[in-house]
């Protein structure tokens, strides 16, 4: 619903969109081939815009004044959409050309304008909406979990804080501020609180100048979802609050049910899940507000083809439609919301059910645009009906042909996370292997080690550390791994992984024995017991007690591979001890003793000690 509020100015259908869902199809081919389709659409879009004054962001419609001539407008939730899908498809470089321009026009206080011109860069619908707001912090949360990159946290920070101006005594963030009536707009949708609420507590788990703020304010959003706008009796959410005349926006738009499930999940304080059976056993004939009707099968070619989907508004009567002041735009009547069947066909893949996800999708690549500019692109609408909010585009759209690639890879954008069984089929280059495996420290039950970092045609997300089957998987280049047995031999190897799943090769091996038990890592023989206790920080004392009296004991050692040192060792009531000093923490001691027992004399193994 993030056009909710845009106008319809001059007779143009305005309209910002969401997309439709590709994946999980049971050919798997054919999803593969719609999202690759999909992802030269998104990128004919980007270019259209070069050498403009936006450049490098993605034109949202595949539409035009005349001959030649394209209307030129760029939404914001349509940027952020676009960023995700291409970080989706392995298109870095062009996820990162949308991200450092909106970055760029972003206002010093965090705001983005609804939507702009791209040939000159002045806004167009002067309005300042927290939920396309959200979205590009939303869009900043994927690039960071997906690159391990924070180069756009501040980018997000700015935009929430905005958003969090307008949060009311209710728990929920109103919606903004209009440039057409110059006030803070009245409402608190459902929509952009549901955009809101994991992205808050994202960046609060990872920025602690936030945490108190954000996660008390997502507490506050959880509330309002839960207590004001979900309607527990017909287990879905409403449209949202009215905070002019504290009450129900009496509308019930489809978007906010399979949102909830992809942001808040199926279960929780509310049955979430049940909205989507709302949504897909609403059969009022016809559809009204008291009994909906969402779920449509209509024709789509000359050829008298049909295919099923779900529309944006709940009914299917064509009555003349009215803005809230009065103007008619346009009829409504029964349609097909791609961006929405997109929302339902991934809410059901969280659900679990992979064959009506697939279903829906197979349905939308039906009106997939197959050759020309159109190749690729996806509608916003199939009939171009009024949804009672504004008039629904029949044009192909940045925000369906996105949320293509986003449901074809079970992409779940409110969490930064593919859904089990997701996946980036458009990224099939392994990072490269880690090198310099190297041990860093060890003790009689764990090891370190460190290594240089792979690098990534779209980026590494993580190292899976392996000994032999066992297997462990950081996000940085060290690892500790523990619950090992003392004395014994390991091998260990690493890999990079990127977020499509990619594989490197192993990097080299390292074999390292741990020290025999724990304490200063002593070492028991028949004939001795000796190790080494940590004095300080800095120093360390190497010891050696004979079973049977020695005459001397001398002690040979090396600090991290150095010149060996050897000294006389100082006898205190049988223990051998010698004192080391100048030691930081890592130190490595090579150690070993020769001693006289008995007559002759005697050399032992060589130990090692980490400080």
């Amino acid at each position: 619903m993030k056009r909710r509020f845009i106008h319809i100015l001059l007779s143009m259908f305005i309209v910002l969109g969401v997309t439709i869902p590709v994946s999980g199809l049971a050919q798997a081919d054919a999803a593969s081939d719609a999202s690759n389709r999909a992802l030269i659409w998104l990128k004919a879009q980007q270019d259209a815009t070069a050498g403009y004054a936006f450049d490098g962001l993605v034109d949202s419609f595949e539409d035009f004044w005349g001959p030649n001539n394209p209307k030129q407008i760029v939404y914001t939730y349509d940027q952020a959409v676009a960023a995700i899908a291409f970080m989706i498809k392995g298109e870095r470089a062009r996820a990162e050309k949308v991200m450092n321009k909106m970055r760029d026009i972003q206002d010093p206080s965090g705001f983005w304008l609804n939507s702009y011109w791209w040939n000159n860069g002045s806004g167009e619908e002067i309005r300042k909406h927290v939920g396309p707001v959200v979205w590009m912090a939303m869009a900043a949360m994927a690039y960071e979990k997906q690159y391990n990159d924070t180069r756009y946290r501040p980018m997000a920070l700015k935009a929430l804080d905005w958003s969090l101006m307008y949060k009311k005594a209710n728990g929920g963030i109103a919606g903004g501020w209009s440039g057409w009536s110059n006030s803070d707009e009245p409402w608190s949708s459902t929509e952009h609180n549901i955009d809101i609420y994991r992205v808050l507590q994202y960046f609060a788990s990872v920025d602690a100048s936030k945490a108190t703020a954000y996660n008390g304010a997502a507490t506050g959003v959880k509330s309002f979802l839960d207590n004001y706008v979900w309607d527990d009796s017909a287990k879905r959410f409403k449209g949202g609050w009215k905070n002019d005349t504290n009450l129900i926006d009496p509308k019930i738009p489809l978007d906010v049910n399979p949102w909830g499930v992809l942001a808040l999940g199926l279960t929780g304080t509310r049955n979430y899940g049940a909205s989507l059976a709302y949504v897909e056993n609403a059969a009022g004939n016809p559809g009204t507000l008291a009994n909906p009707r969402y779920k449509q099968t209509l024709t789509y070619n000359d050829a008298g083809n049909t295919l099923t989907g779900y529309d944006f508004d709940w009914t299917d009567q064509v009555l003349p439609a009215y803005d809230d002041n009065g103007n008619q735009i346009g009829n409504t009547g029964a349609d097909v919301w791609f961006e929405g069947s997109a929302f339902m066909s991934l809410a059901y893949y969280m659900q679990g059910n992979l064959a009506k996800a697939d279903a829906i999708n197979t349905e939308i690549i039906k009106k997939q645009g197959t050759s020309g500019p159109s190749l690729g692109g996806i509608p916003y609408s199939l009939k171009g009906t009024s949804n009672s909010y504004w008039v629904m585009a029949q044009q192909n759209c940045v925000s369906s042909t996105g949320w293509l690639i986003m449901s074809l890879h079970r992409f779940n954008p409110f969490t930064g996370q593919y859904l089990s069984g997701g996946s980036n089929p458009g990224d099939t280059t392994a990072p490269t292997a880690p090198a310099n495996l190297a041990v860093t420290s060890k003790t009689d039950t764990a090891v370190s080690l460190s290594w240089s970092p792979s690098t990534d045609n779209t980026g590494v997300t993580g190292y899976n550390v392996y000994r032999g089957a066992t297997q462990v998987s950081v996000t940085g280049t060290s690892a500790t791994i523990s619950g090992l047995t003392a004395g014994t031999a390991y091998t260990f190897t690493v890999k990079a992984t990127d977020a499509a799943g990619n594989l490197s090769t192993a990097s080299n091996a390292v074999t390292v024995t741990t020290n025999t038990s724990g304490g200063g890592g002593d070492h028991v023989t028949a004939d001795f017991t000796a190790g080494v206790t940590k004095v300080s920080a800095t120093e360390a004392s190497i010891y050696i007690k004979p079973v049977t009296a020695a005459l001397y004991v001398d002690v040979h050692y090396k600090i991290n591979g150095g010149a060996q040192l050897n000294y006389r060792m100082t006898n205190t009531s049988g223990t051998w001890k010698q004192a080391v000093s100048g030691l930081s923490a890592g130190s490595s001691i090579e150690y070993w003793f020769t001693y006289e027992k008995s007559g002759p004399q005697y050399d032992s193994p060589h130990y090692t000690y980490v400080q």
